[in-house]
């Protein structure tokens, strides 16, 4: 585990707005993720509130987090419904779900996850082995020119 990785987070997290700049550059000190450090595992999701609106858009759907089953089979959002279960929602993704290719952002080839019916794409680094930073990509995906940031934590 990389501390100066692991401290900038915990002081990202710790902020009532994130400075949109500052999770960028720490996107940037990040080693981009491989497709198998990601494969196989589901991941509880956490949007980092930089004021863009998926922030309030994902609390309002009760977002959980992502499951990624294998490289072509990835769940986008999981929900909390009613009962408190954790469920695959695909009425925000035009009915598809996603997978997993590498594709590059700002400059570097990371793992990305692909929407199969939205023009969106998740890019992924890695804060440790159990904690990524991520960021929406796509046409329609920008706020006044941001993008939106979140982590995914690895379901144990």
């Amino acid at each position: 585990m990389n501390a100066p990785h692991t401290d900038e987070l915990a002081a990202i997290r710790a902020l009532e707005t994130v400075p949109t700049d500052r999770v960028s550059a720490l996107w940037d000190s990040l080693e981009p993720a491989g497709i198998d450090e990601i494969a196989g595992t589901r991941w509880k999701g956490t949007g980092l509130d930089t004021r863009h609106p998926m922030f309030a858009m994902l609390g309002q759907m009760r977002w959980w987090g992502k499951d990624f089953t294998d490289p072509r089979k990835v769940d986008p959002i999981l929900v909390t419904d009613e009962s408190g279960a954790v469920v695959p929602d695909t009425s925000a993704t035009g009915g598809g779900g996603a997978s997993l290719w590498e594709v590059s952002f700002r400059g570097r080839p990371c793992a990305s996850m692909v929407y199969d019916r939205l023009p969106v794409i998740d890019h992924f680094a890695v804060v440790d082995p159990d904690t990524l930073l991520a960021v929406m990509n796509g046409r329609g995906t920008l706020h006044e020119g941001e993008h939106f940031w979140f982590l995914l934590e690895r379901e144990r």
